[in-house]
């Protein structure tokens, strides 16, 4: 976590975070948010702890988890054939 702010404090999800400020928000343990989550942090300092996860990324994971099937779009033509076969039956 952020040192000297605990979450419960900050006015919101910032838009870089570490490992485990990252985990916590995808509501995951690090352990299965490291196995899971294809993300990669960007390297804001060269050392390790610099690196950061965006949350603009981690959203976009996330929504791409409940991706629907796009509903078949049908032609006209096919409408018609189908009206047709209704009306005959």
């Amino acid at each position: 976590m952020t040192k000297g702010i605990s979450p419960s404090e900050m006015p919101g999800w910032p838009a870089a975070m570490n490992q485990q400020m990252a985990a916590a928000y995808c509501g995951l343990s690090v352990d299965i948010f490291v196995e899971k989550c294809p993300v990669k942090p960007v390297a804001i300092t060269e050392s390790r702890s610099g690196r950061r996860y965006l949350k603009l990324r981690l959203d976009e994971w996330l929504n791409s988890l409940d991706s629907p099937a796009t509903p078949k779009r049908v032609g006209m033509g096919a409408m018609w054939d189908a009206k047709g076969e209704a009306v005959r039956a």
